[in-house]
């Protein structure tokens, strides 16, 4: 039996448990991340009139950052734009129509902001992301280089909680391959810093499921001889990818 370690935050590994675990899947949840809400630095409102695009780069910026920016979404002058589909989802349910790529990370949201550019749309001249402190780095910095003004509006951060010995050997210390899905490149670096600690050999017995190429860049670097790339990190692409397996 296929048997899969869900590492996403609560309570997204919870409800990826009970997804797969009905579908006959064997599920381990080793959350390694947590998620706090944050105060958004003073005077990041200001700005946001003058944007004409505005940016949620995960479901947790619209649960943490939708009441700084609600305004400013509904006016008729500006475009949201959603990173995934869960994302757009959230922001669904709250009355506000955004658009999201297929491919579900920052060079998807890239490519859907250049081909916005071409049908004529207004300039892209000021940009609003709404996220994680120290997150969407390429994303920034890419429209950065086009010229585009970047307006940060971070609202969460992600911590490391305190894993246990155990924890993290019941989910990987196994003599069957599992499969270990990984959200983010801080996330393997969590994973990988664990594995240190406690002295797992891993590398070459388990599959990293990742959600882009820039973070399979990183798992080869690192070791990891086994490794498939979704189509981002969502519910529907991890699913897509384990319907693939034997």
């Amino acid at each position: 039996m296929t048997h899969i370690v869900l590492t996403r935050p609560e309570p997204d590994a919870e409800r990826q448990r009970v997804l797969l675990s009905a579908r006959g899947l064997q599920v381990t949840t080793l959350p390694l991340l947590e998620i706090e809400p944050v105060a958004i630095a003073a005077g990041a409102e200001l700005n946001l009139d003058r944007c004409s695009v505005i940016v949620f780069t995960s479901a947790n910026a619209v649960i943490h950052g939708l009441r700084y920016v609600s305004e400013a979404c509904n006016q008729v002058s500006t475009d949201v734009f959603a990173i995934g589909k869960k994302t757009r989802e959230l922001l669904s349910e709250q009355s506000i129509d955004a658009k999201s790529p297929d491919r579900e990370d920052s060079e998807g949201l890239l490519g859907l902001l250049a081909k916005r550019e071409n049908v004529g749309a207004q300039s892209c001249t000021r940009v609003a992301l709404v996220k994680g402190e120290g997150g969407r780095e390429l994303l920034r910095s890419a429209l950065s280089d086009e010229g585009v003004s970047v307006s940060e509006v971070n609202c969460y951060r992600r911590v490391w909680p305190p894993i246990s010995r155990t924890a993290v050997l019941g989910a990987l210390e196994s003599q069957e391959p599992r499969y270990i899905h990984v959200a983010s490149g801080e996330t393997l670096s969590r994973l990988e810093e664990l594995c240190v600690r406690y002295g797992l050999k891993v590398h070459e017995k388990h599959t990293v499921i990742l959600p882009s190429d820039r973070v399979e860049i990183q798992a080869r670097e690192l070791g990891w001889q086994s490794r498939i790339v979704s189509v981002g990190a969502s519910d529907d692409a991890l699913i897509d990818v384990l319907s693939t397996l034997s």
